[in-house]
């Protein structure tokens, strides 16, 4: 009977012994999981979002007036005065430049009195055909004779018209003296001064005028960006109908709106880009011949995944999200940009629609971690949300 007690007491020890050590141990665990909780970075997450989004792509664009041209002289002579002054604005028709008319005068004069000689043989040349018409139905002169003075006259009347021509090319090169605008527009640099020698058809310009009623950007895109805008609009077509934004070099935006007018033809296999013209109304005359800006290109991305930029982390050139389980741990996924806009991300693969992005405090996290989330802010009286990171459809 002793023995048998012993046995007993012995096994309750034993028992009571190992639920001792079984508490202690869950105690223990507990108290390490309590305290992992507790050491849990404090985040807040929202859910990723998909939708069309528009994206601002910069391009460097070049200035040019809607119209440029040299003007050059047409008749030789001496400048004897400049009607105007360099860079001034200009309409078409109005006088620029004055050469010495005196030769060109003379020549026309020469050749008015030549037209009036011409114009009185002809007058004598056609009496004389009358008279031997008259005679010749009275048979007092023989056919032939009548042929030889209709054939006088016939050369009278080509002797005036070679006068005329030539007094209208005097007027022409008379003309040519006062050297004027061709289009509406400012005035470049005049090459030439009071007293220089210019000669027609010499290589060197007088001065160039450029018409800035319309000035031109131009600027190329790589044949991705063009492929992508051509799918993103649906056509080439509907690419020339968007509408497009210049910000000037000191960073101010133009005030009016342009739109693509021409894509060249073909791709430039040197830098495997497109060269694309757009055009904008200057009628303040802001924009100048010969400046530079940036083409602000507005595109729009369909169905895309957005992922704030503020809630990334960059690695090694590699852009990384934490997404949160069930069980609050993260998950880092490497993201792949297709395109972004001054707060998002537009995201091709890495994450999905639905899953829930960490948004705050993705530099302290590493993959597998435990967060604690934390809920959305209440809203204010006025029913505005208190501020927080910035969202993705921005």
């Amino acid at each position: 009977m002793k023995k048998i007690s012993r046995t007993t007491r012995f096994l309750f020890f034993c028992g009571v012994t190992f639920s001792a050590l079984i508490f202690a141990t869950s105690c223990k665990k507990g108290s390490s999981e309590q305290e992992a909780v507790n050491m849990a970075p404090e985040v807040r997450a929202a859910a990723i979002i998909q939708g069309d989004a528009q994206l601002l792509k910069k391009y460097t664009a070049s200035l040019e007036g809607k119209v440029n041209v040299e003007v050059r002289a047409q008749s030789s002579g001496y400048i004897t005065k400049i009607l105007v002054e360099e860079g001034s604005y200009v309409k078409k028709g109005q006088a620029l430049i004055l050469i010495d008319a005196q030769p060109y005068q003379i020549q026309l004069n020469n050749a008015s009195a030549t037209l009036k000689a011409t114009k009185a043989a002809l007058v004598n040349a056609r009496l004389e055909r009358d008279k031997v018409a008259e005679l010749l139905k009275n048979n007092f002169v023989s056919p032939i004779q009548l042929k030889s003075a209709e054939a006088v006259l016939d050369n009278a009347k080509a002797n005036v018209a070679q006068a005329e021509a030539a007094v209208a090319e005097a007027k022409l090169n008379l003309s040519y003296c006062t050297i004027k605008a061709p289009v509406d527009g400012y005035l470049g640099r005049i090459n030439k001064r009071v007293g220089n020698l210019v000669t027609a058809g010499e290589e060197e310009e007088l001065t160039t005028m450029s018409d800035i009623s319309q000035v031109y950007a131009y600027f190329s895109l790589t044949e991705a960006d063009y492929f992508n805008l051509i799918k993103e609009n649906g056509s080439s077509e509907n690419v020339l109908k968007m509408p497009i934004e210049l910000e000037l070099s000191n960073g101010d935006k133009y005030p009016i709106s342009g739109k693509v007018d021409v894509i060249n033809g073909e791709f430039d296999a040197g830098t495997n880009s497109i060269s694309v013209r757009a055009v904008f109304d200057n009628p303040d005359r802001l924009l100048r011949n010969g400046g530079t800006g940036i083409v602000n290109l507005v595109a729009t991305h369909r169905n895309a995944i957005q992922v704030p930029i503020a809630a990334t982390a960059d690695l090694q050139d590699k852009i990384f999200a934490y997404v949160v389980n069930k069980d609050n741990t993260v998950d880092q996924r490497q993201l792949k940009i297709i395109g972004k806009n001054l707060h998002t991300y537009f995201v091709e693969s890495g994450v999905k629609p639905g899953e829930t992005l960490v948004t705050t405090g993705v530099n302290q996290l590493q993959d597998g971690m435990i967060v604690t989330v934390l809920a959305a802010p209440a809203k204010t009286k006025g029913g505005n949300v208190e501020p927080q990171t910035a969202k993705a459809s921005e």
